[in-house]
């Protein structure tokens, strides 16, 4: 810069103004296509970013759902008897139904054999009755 000049701006500036000396150098300036790619490339990495959070979400969905699904899976087989199990429950049930029947059974022909025992009683009272006023 010519002294002339240099001279002219600082005596036309305050001097609380003058933070650094000027210069007539050109400042680099970016391209069109430099800054294109500083926005694709700024772009790309946000766009990165909320992908793999995205994904480290699913992910996290992911397993969650299948320690829910392995959870419910247990406790229906916990709860659901086995082939062999349903099998035993119903011989119990049919064995505890034949005892009862049998119980029934005994029991009935116990007032059979009771009521039976009365009536021959009476019957061999009446014959004796019948045959002590024939003599």
């Amino acid at each position: 810069m010519s002294a002339i000049i240099r001279r002219t701006l600082i005596t036309r500036l305050p001097a609380s103004t003058i933070t650094r000396p000027l210069s007539t150098s050109i400042i680099r300036q970016k391209t069109v296509t430099e800054t294109v790619k500083d926005t694709i490339d700024t772009v790309d990495k946000k766009s990165g970013k909320i992908l793999a959070a995205g994904i480290e979400g699913a992910e996290n969905a992911t397993s969650t759902v299948k320690e829910k699904v392995s959870d419910v899976v247990g406790a229906a087989r916990k709860s659901t008897p086995t082939a062999e199990e349903a099998k035993g429950a119903v011989k119990g049930k049919a064995n505890e139904a034949q005892g009862k029947a049998s119980e029934v059974a005994g029991e009935a022909k116990g007032k059979a054999s009771e009521i039976s025992g009365k009536a021959k009683g009476a019957f061999e009272e009446a014959k004796g009755k019948a045959n002590a006023t024939e003599h």
